[in-house]
């Protein structure tokens, strides 16, 4: 998923298994190990999979709506 703004959701990212670049409010970071990303209520952020190497990750998304 490339970098996006959500306007009335939050997002978390689990990742369990990645090699990518994270994106979150324009700063760029290597996604190579698991983790937790919080992506925040209008908020930028992304996971770029721009290497050759597979992507595990669920997402789980909260409505203020």
């Amino acid at each position: 998923m490339g970098e996006h703004t959500d306007c009335d959701i939050e997002e978390m990212y689990i990742i369990f298994k990645a090699k990518g670049t994270l994106i979150i409010e324009g700063e760029k970071t290597r996604a190579s190990a698991e983790g937790i990303i919080l992506n925040k209520i209008a908020g930028t952020h992304g996971l770029v999979n721009d290497l050759s190497k597979e992507v595990e990750l669920l997402i789980i998304q909260a409505s203020l709506k």
